[in-house]
């Protein structure tokens, strides 16, 4: 993991900032991406990875956007899968720019979770709540299109308790502008 932090701190020094008006052109975009998402701390360290995706709506106002969505993950292990749905909140910030198509992101999340727990025919439910922090680079690739790679990290809570480990987050995804 400090290998990915320097290489974020050497991103952010090597960015110029820039007075970047917006995340797109456009004032709303909505964005679309897949998941890769790995879980630790036990009994997570079993379940290794899941995938899955989210949808978002951003409000992109300037260099601040924030963003509202939902996303789902799958995790399996033999006979025991694990579904994440959660609804959330993010707020990103431009932290500079590389060129003109390339830019540097810091961003947060508060998610709403629920984990369904399946095995065989017996199903479980458990409600709770994250909060994640991270950051990525948002490609231009058009007018109205944007590409984003990003990494978070962050805590779950289930029952008012911190879960052990922590759940990774990777994102790759397209954003266009609305409007």
């Amino acid at each position: 993991m400090s290998r990915a932090v320097s290489v974020g701190i050497l991103v952010a020094i090597l960015a110029v900032p820039s007075a970047s008006s917006a995340q797109t052109a456009q004032p709303f975009s909505i964005q679309l991406s897949g998941l890769g998402v790995r879980l630790t701390g036990a009994p997570a360290d079993d379940l290794k990875f899941g995938g899955g995706g989210e949808l978002q709506l951003r409000w992109n106002p300037s260099a601040f956007s924030i963003g509202i969505g939902g996303q789902t993950t799958v995790h399996e292990l033999d006979n025991v899968t694990v579904t994440y749905r959660g609804a959330f909140i993010e707020p990103r910030l431009i932290l500079g720019t590389l060129g003109n198509s390339v830019a540097l992101y810091g961003s947060g999340r508060l998610m709403s979770l629920s984990a369904t727990v399946t095995f065989g025919v017996i199903e479980r439910e458990i409600d709770g709540w994250a909060l994640s922090g991270g950051g990525g680079l948002l490609i231009r690739l058009g007018g109205r299109v944007n590409g984003d790679l990003g990494v978070t990290a962050g805590k779950e809570f289930y029952n008012g308790n911190a879960a052990d480990g922590l759940t990774v987050v990777s994102r790759i995804g397209l954003a266009v502008g609305l409007g």
